[in-house]
């Protein structure tokens, strides 16, 4: 395993970078949710999840917010800065903190999932950087009323899907996740990844990210829903109010083996858990083609944009820079 040093402040290096545990909870978020653009990275339930065991760590430095990513086999990077919204800086040295810092750790400096009013930022004040969409991390937004009915002839195929668990399963359930049923939650993502090969599973700790999302989901405000057949769990949801009009999901699993459980649980959780809100968040597809078909067969009525900022043209090394 390689061994990873820690970098400590210097006058080059003013980073400070923590765990985000609970306890930051209150901090990362008086910089994020006042910016209010429906991007899933915002999320502190994402930080929460995915970040576990030092792969996202945050800083803060003059009314600036820095998260870094620290994840096997990719190199290290971080997002865009986030100034406290509505305070005047100077984000010209933010991003140059931000590189300066990467510089120090000897890495290439890359900001990557860089939002569109942080691009803008970046294009006005850093016009010498180098940006490239991103379209692997884009979010994939949809409206409620069309997950809720499935309405129209593009989504007719979901439809029949769904009327097929139906008939097949008359006495299926549908019910708000509750404690007793996370060890079937847990149980069911095992049997799910136990088929898989996809490399986000090994690549970002899945696992961790799904058991942290379950057991601590009171205290990050998420809601979930399940679905039944029998007595068995056979698919089941979490997700969180993004903001005033957008509910995100984070994690959905089903049962492979039972036709229409992903169509089913999909419908369900919005029908009962989003009833009003105006859209619906799903998150990225990772460059997965399984994940984007998917995701794309639902026909979303936009994408929440990120891009990849560098020091140089790394359009060349696409292998390893825009993965």
């Amino acid at each position: 395993m390689e061994l990873k040093l820690e970098v400590k402040p210097t006058k080059k290096n003013i980073l400070n970078f923590k765990p985000i545990d609970l306890s930051a909870k209150e901090i990362i978020e008086s910089y994020t949710k006042p910016w209010n653009i429906g991007c899933s990275d915002l999320s502190f339930a994402n930080l929460f999840i995915w970040g576990a065991n030092g792969k996202m760590e945050y800083a803060e430095l003059e009314n600036v917010l820095y998260i870094k990513l620290d994840f096997e086999k990719v190199p290290t990077y971080l997002w865009a800065p986030i100034p406290k919204y509505g305070i005047d800086i100077d984000y010209r040295k933010a991003v140059y903190t931000a590189i300066d810092y990467m510089k120090a750790i000897g890495v290439e400096p890359t900001l990557r999932s860089v939002w569109t009013p942080f691009k803008e930022k970046i294009e006005k004040y850093c016009p010498e950087l180098c940006i490239q969409p991103l379209e692997m991390t884009w979010d994939y937004v949809y409206e409620r009323e069309s997950l809720a009915t499935l309405r129209g002839k593009k989504l007719h195929g979901k439809r029949n899907h769904i009327n097929k668990f139906m008939s097949k399963y008359p006495d299926y359930a549908y019910v708000m996740l509750e404690d007793s049923m996370i060890e079937d939650c847990i149980a069911l993502y095992n049997d799910w990844s136990g088929q898989k090969e996809e490399t986000s599973i090994e690549l970002f700790d899945e696992r961790t990210s799904v058991m942290l999302a379950l057991r601590y989901r009171k205290a990050l405000g998420l809601t979930g829903g399940c679905i039944f057949v029998k007595n068995e769990l056979v698919a089941f949801t979490v997700g969180e109010r993004l903001s005033e009009d957008m509910q995100l999901i984070h994690i959905e699993k089903a049962k492979a083996d039972i036709d229409g459980a992903y169509p089913m649980i999909n419908q369900q959780y919005v029908l009962h858990e989003c009833q009003d809100v105006k859209y619906i968040n799903r998150e990225e597809d990772m460059g997965l083609e399984g994940m984007r078909k998917a995701k794309r067969s639902y026909h979303p009525i936009k994408m929440i944009e990120k891009y990849f900022v560098s020091t140089r043209d790394l359009s060349n090394e696409k292998g390893i820079w825009l993965q």
